[in-house]
């Protein structure tokens, strides 16, 4: 048999305090795991120089530098790296009429700008295991742009300086 409780002051205040404190949890709490704020990205570093001998290229007309157009094969691969004022982008190139590697590198941009310059010498073995007419396996080249995005053309320089031949377009 069940004892009826007799309210006391006391008893009465002890159940008033125990309400308050339940009434301030009156709303369920997210208890869940909580993602860690987004880390902020790193600043890209800043873009290496330009080739000491494209100093003077840079912001002319490709048609204004190199008069010839030369005879080469190649690729313009990937963008490699990003800069916060430029990307570098990679490729390969080969001069047919001299038989050796491209030796240097210009990027044009859509008004046909260079705006970047580079070099060969990189091992690219799989290059002449693919064409056998290329004897050189070091035919890889590396060229920095100075534009953050958009569009390039790549162009290997031929002929003693005098030419230039496509070596291929990239996106980004």
């Amino acid at each position: 048999m069940l004892k009826a409780a007799v309210l006391t002051p006391s008893l009465v205040a002890a159940l008033g305090g125990a309400l308050v404190l339940v009434a301030g949890c009156d709303k369920a709490k997210d208890r869940s795991e909580q993602a860690a704020p987004a880390a902020a990205a790193p600043a890209a570093p800043p873009r290496p120089p330009q080739p000491a001998w494209a100093t003077d290229y840079l912001g002319k007309g490709l048609g204004q530098l190199f008069p010839k157009t030369g005879d080469c094969v190649g690729n313009t691969e990937a963008v490699e790296a990003r800069y916060a004022d430029g990307v570098a982008v990679i490729g390969w190139g080969w001069d047919n009429a001299a038989k050796k590697a491209v030796a240097r590198i210009v990027l044009v941009d859509s008004a046909m700008r260079v705006v970047g310059a580079g070099e060969t010498g990189m091992s690219r073995p799989d290059v002449p295991a693919a064409q056998p007419q290329i004897t050189d396996p070091n035919t890889g080249w590396r060229a920095i742009a100075t534009t953050p995005a958009g569009a390039l053309d790549a162009y290997g320089i031929t002929d003693d300086g005098q030419g230039a031949c496509k070596l291929g377009h990239i996106q980004f």
